[in-house]
């Protein structure tokens, strides 16, 4: 008698090779409506699992805990610590701080470089707006295990760049990168009306699945990227509503691409992922570290509140109905001991909390900062403990190589974004993308973008930067006569250097400290034995009494001393305003 010794790891693997053959492009419909189907069958096991990781975390994040406080008796302490919202959204705003620097590879042009380095730094803060999205993208990765950003092209706007709920992703669960994954999906959803605007061949088919519902009633369907970003399908229940190839990739003009190959239009934050059974997705969050360690201080923290305010007794009674027993505990919510002695109610109460639970409050909330890499000093709070300005540096640096890991992450999703903004400007823009900020104004052409450029982001530039360091050391340099007052101004975070530079030389002017060096005579060439003007005193044909123009001469002389970039900051912007008096009392006499 034979039997079949096929295990059901084979099977699934003849399941999945099954699969993989008819998710072609090229296959009939009906065809690839199937194996679509079956796709999404093999991707959901994983998927559900995350959301509901998901789903756990968020309420964490959120509410501080999973747990209906609603059921705590109402006499007792409901309390929730929540150091996870705290660390979490301390953490964002840091990790976004400064704008990721772009660095040009490819291009011997130094003006194309700088064009195309400067306009894609205006597109990121400015036109796209990308700090608030790379924000959410954070937000999600540490709540999910996964931040997704899409990228396309509107007729009516252009290039969009938009977050994703991860809970609306679908993922290839053997993939462990882009690189080798063969399918991402997107729930999406669409009034009917507007779904037969976007695919009218098929509005009989819409109409059919939609069934009752009103023309603005919203209906879900699927967009499908397969062969590793190769195609994309839109599917309506067993309908294809439309399929083609990339849309973002030049399959017939080659030069217009910067892509080698067609991408998923989907930028993907993992940092934890180590290509096992999770996928693509991150085998764990820091969140779902703190969760334990949030739950033990939360319920520490009860304890402390309840043995202050006396609340845990304990009531021996002896002899006593249970019913009358129980309407004490219900009353109070404490608890009681029944005994079978002549009859009395007595209470024990219980003593002040002892310093081990303080103790352990502090260790557990301690704990939840170093996992997520946030401390005190770092949220700019109270340190629990008195440390000198030397340990909090030192605290907050060890925070900033903590968060480095996830910066560096960071970066990578902003690179592909980097390109694939020019890769989408190559394809689409048929005119001027133009890029300002108010000060600079930048015009990209898709014919000034080169095929093999590549943009890089420079390592650590999205680190955010110690600003305390940072004025020391331009003072410093400022001291030893190393930088210009106005860059000294800019790095103290002055609003308008440009401003203030100018005013200080019309003070030092004013005030004699700047000598100017005249200029010769006309003719005379600065031959030996010539006469020439002294410093401070009108040249020959000069109008005399023009004290003015002299003063503002001798503040620039002053500006450019040694002596006056070692005067403090503070020192420099007194006498500033200081000579700014003396211009304009000089300019009304």
């Amino acid at each position: 008698m034979a039997f079949d010794t096929q295990t059901t790891e084979d099977l699934n693997k003849d399941i999945t090779v099954s699969i993989r053959e008819n998710l072609e492009y090229d296959k009939p419909d009906e065809e690839l409506v199937i194996a679509i189907d079956k796709a999404i069958d093999d991707s959901m096991p994983l998927k559900k699992k995350i959301d509901d990781i998901g789903k756990r975390n968020k309420m964490f994040w959120s509410l501080g805990t999973d747990q209906d406080t609603s059921r705590i008796h109402k006499k007792k302490s409901k309390v929730i610590i929540n150091r996870i919202f705290t660390d979490v959204e301390t953490a964002i705003p840091i990790l976004t701080s400064e704008v990721p620097e772009p660095t040009v590879v490819g291009i011997t042009d130094n003006q194309i470089q700088e064009t195309i380095q400067k306009g894609l730094q205006i597109a990121y803060e400015v036109k796209y707006k990308l700090q608030a999205k790379l924000q959410m993208l954070l937000r999600h990765w540490f709540l999910f295990r996964l931040g997704v950003i899409k990228y396309r092209w509107d007729i009516a706007k252009g290039f969009t760049t938009e977050n994703v709920l991860t809970r609306r992703i679908g993922i290839d669960r053997r993939a462990t990168c882009k690189e080798n994954c063969e399918y991402v999906y997107e729930d999406l959803e669409e009034r009917v009306d507007n779904l037969i605007e976007k695919f009218p061949n098929k509005k009989k088919e819409i109409q059919q699945v939609a069934g009752e519902k009103t023309p603005k009633s919203k209906i879900k369907y699927i967009e499908f990227w397969g062969g590793n970003g190769e195609w994309v399908a839109w599917k309506l229940g067993s309908y294809i509503l439309e399929k083609k190839k990339n849309p973002n990739f030049d399959y017939e003009d080659p030069t217009n691409n910067i892509f080698d190959k067609p991408e998923f239009p989907y930028l993907f934050l993992s940092v934890f992922s180590i290509g096992d059974d999770d996928g693509m997705y991150d085998s764990t969050s820091v969140i779902e570290q703190a969760i334990s360690l949030q739950e033990g201080a939360t319920q520490e923290k009860r304890q402390i509140l309840d043995l202050n305010e006396g609340q845990k007794r304990v009531w021996v009674t002896t002899n006593v109905e249970e019913a009358v027993v129980q309407e004490l505990i219900n009353k109070t919510g404490d608890l009681a001991v029944r005994t079978r002695n002549p009859n009395s109610v007595q209470q024990v109460q219980s003593g002040k909390p002892d310093a081990s639970l303080f103790n352990d409050l502090a260790s557990s909330l301690l704990e939840i900062d170093n996992v997520i890499g946030i401390h005190s000093t770092t949220r700019g709070s109270t340190p629990e403990r008195q440390d000198t300005l030397g340990a909090q540096q030192m605290q907050m640096g060890a925070d900033m190589g903590r968060l480095d890991l996830i910066v560096r992450n960071v970066e990578q999703v902003i690179e592909e974004w980097y390109n694939a903004y020019l890769q989408m400007i190559k394809v689409y823009s048929l005119g001027v993308e133009t890029l300002s900020n108010g000060k600079d104004t930048v015009e990209l052409k898709r014919e000034d973008i080169p095929q093999d450029i590549m943009i890089m982001v420079k390592k650590g530039s999205t680190l955010p930067i110690d600003r305390r360091t940072k004025y020391e050391e331009a003072q410093q340099l400022a001291s030893a006569g190393m930088i210009p007052p106005r860059m000294l101004y800019e790095e103290m975070g002055y609003p308008d250097p440009d401003k203030i530079f100018q005013e200080l030389v019309e003070w030092f002017t004013m005030t004699g400290r700047i000598v100017p060096q005249q200029p010769m005579m006309p003719g005379m060439g600065g031959q030996p034995g010539q006469p020439q003007a002294q410093p401070g005193q009108p040249e020959q044909g000069q109008p005399q009494g023009d004290e003015t123009q002299a003063q503002m001469e001798r503040l620039q002389g002053i500006l450019q001393s040694p002596e006056f970039q070692a005067l403090p900051p503070e020192q420099q912007k007194e006498m500033l305003a200081q000579g700014r008096q003396i211009v304009e009392a000089t300019k009304q006499q």
